[in-house]
């Protein structure tokens, strides 16, 4: 099995967004299979639903692959009069940011890599004093 590279398409509205899953040969995710036929793909109500989907059809195609992990920090600075709730910023992150990789203008030749922020790890940073 070849690895897919997948898209995300906007469909529905502004009011009621969805989202449907396409391969590279225009096939669209129908939950089981791909279809030709867009009417027949899935819709997912949020690009996480779907994203969770993608990242499972990612792992089917590469599940023979070893696996590689790495963690890189990722840095937020937040500019306020009063210091954020904690818990508040986490729920507006998960809702709010997005990381995107352009997999066809820069994939990688052997594998894929999927890229997952866990916001719930997000702690405080102490800065030291200044002088």
């Amino acid at each position: 099995m070849s690895i897919p590279v997948l898209s995300l398409i906007p469909r529905g509205c502004p009011d009621h967004p969805r989202f449907i899953l396409a391969d590279l040969q225009r096939g669209f995710w129908t939950g089981n299979s791909w279809s030709d036929d867009e009417h027949e793909g899935l819709l997912f109500a949020t690009e996480r639903d779907a994203g969770r989907v993608a990242v499972e059809i990612l792992s089917a195609a590469t599940k023979d692959m070893p696996v590689y992990s790495f963690t890189a920090p990722i840095e937020l600075e937040v500019r306020s009069n009063h210091p954020p709730d904690l818990q508040g910023l986490m729920l507006w992150l998960m809702r709010a940011a997005r990381l995107y990789v352009d997999y066809q203008q820069t994939g990688l030749t052997d594998g894929t890599a999927m890229l997952s922020i866990d916001w719930t790890k997000l702690v405080p940073v102490k800065k030291p004093d200044l002088p």
